[in-house]
């Protein structure tokens, strides 16, 4: 069961949640520590598991964001795979310069 009173802020496949509102609040510019020691704890949702902000973001070093903004760009730039969905997938295009694929292509 799902708390509705929760708004959703999912975007490009990460659930910001709560976090998203404390974002707007916090105080610009802020640095990458000082967004860890705040946000540190709070999880991220991914379609395929949950992230710490601290473990999204605690690799960045003198990282300075200057709005929200650039901290939601940030945790888009680190999510891992999880945040992707079912990798590779795709039903309209070919298989991209690079990529292999072993699905089997079907002709309709």
């Amino acid at each position: 069961m799902t708390d509705s009173t929760i708004a959703s802020h999912r975007e490009l496949g990460v659930e910001f949640g709560e976090l998203a509102g404390q974002l707007e609040e916090h105080s610009y510019p802020s640095t990458n520590e000082e967004l860890v020691e705040t946000f540190g704890e709070h999880l991220i949702e991914l379609p395929n598991g949950a992230e710490t902000v601290r473990n999204i973001l605690g690799s960045f070093a003198n990282e300075t964001y200057e709005s929200p903004s650039e901290a939601r760009q940030a945790v888009f730039n680190m999510v891992d795979s999880r945040a992707v969905g079912r990798r590779y997938y795709s039903d309209r295009t070919p298989p991209a310069l690079g990529e292999r694929r072993e699905d089997e292509q079907l002709s309709f």
